[in-house]
């Protein structure tokens, strides 16, 4: 089986994020893919996500296509009274209108191998061990001027710990359901599973925002069930593919395109794009 993974389109971003998409679709043609991932935040607004994923659907992709959605794709900044958990219902009923299976909602079994998912979330397991601030000043995500955007736009009923809890909780549960009839499980983040993923830079604030990254719950979960071979994720807008013990991390970003990249955008996007097999 081939799985192609890509995360971080961010196609209300730049024009330049939006110009990339049909690039990319090219890019999963040519690369004759079973499985499509793509792990979060295509954009914060319902309507330009829903256009992503209906080109997606329109190209007629012969894969089957999986989508979690990322900490971006559930601000919720439609209305006023509108909260994040009503926003991932509404991203789950438009994955299953463009044909999208809504992974982070039940695992998917194809050919014997597993796939669960869920947005993950973080509980500041990865702040940075140089710097001694409290849980109250990362729960207020603002430092030195800069704010992490999740304190304006996320509106989550708990407090993050308690959030990135009940992912973990609900990944647990699904990779519980598939364990007897599945070879191998492949799990599927936004947020980040590892330490060994983030860069720290020694600086502020830079640094300090890594608190946001993930949890390492996340990874320990992949670590602790045999089956789990692969763990797949985005939000570090780092392309990585590490061997972390048993398991493979594997990033495949596209990021936020302020400048043209040197290259073609179809051979960028060709680039995004991380295929292996299984």
């Amino acid at each position: 089986m081939k799985v192609g993974l890509i995360s971080d389109l961010h196609t209300d971003v730049t024009p330049l994020n939006k110009q990339l998409v049909p690039h990319l679709i090219e890019a999963v043609k040519a690369a004759k893919l079973d499985v499509l991932v793509i792990a979060g935040d295509l954009a914060r607004h319902l309507v330009q996500l829903s256009e992503t994923l209906n080109a997606f659907q329109l190209a007629d992709l012969a894969c089957e296509k999986l989508f979690v959605p990322g900490n971006h794709d559930i601000w919720a900044i439609e209305t006023p009274d509108v909260t994040s958990e009503q926003k991932c219902s509404i991203i789950s009923e438009l994955c299953r209108e463009c044909d999208f299976h809504p992974l982070m909602d039940v695992p998917l079994v194809k050919e014997k191998i597993g796939f669960c998912g869920t947005i993950g979330w973080y509980d500041y397991s990865f702040a940075p061990e140089d710097y001694d601030f409290s849980d109250a000043q990362y729960a207020e995500k603002e430092l030195m001027g800069a704010v992490w955007n999740d304190k304006r736009y996320a509106k989550w009923a708990d407090t993050d710990r308690a959030v990135a809890r009940r992912f973990e909780a609900e990944l647990e549960t699904q990779i519980a359901t598939i364990r007897d009839d599945v070879s191998r499980i492949i799990v599927v983040t936004h947020h980040v599973p590892f330490r060994e993923c983030i860069r720290y830079r020694g600086e502020l604030p830079w640094d300090f925002f890594r608190a946001f990254m993930g949890s390492k719950r996340l990874g320990e979960q992949c670590l602790q069930e045999p089956l789990v071979t692969h763990a797949l994720f985005g939000h570090t807008h780092r392309a990585l593919d590490m061997q972390i013990r048993s398991v493979r991390a594997i990033s495949a970003p596209v990021g936020y395109l302020y400048e043209k990249p040197a290259m073609e955008l179809q051979t960028y996007a060709a680039q995004c794009l991380a295929c292996f097999n299984v």
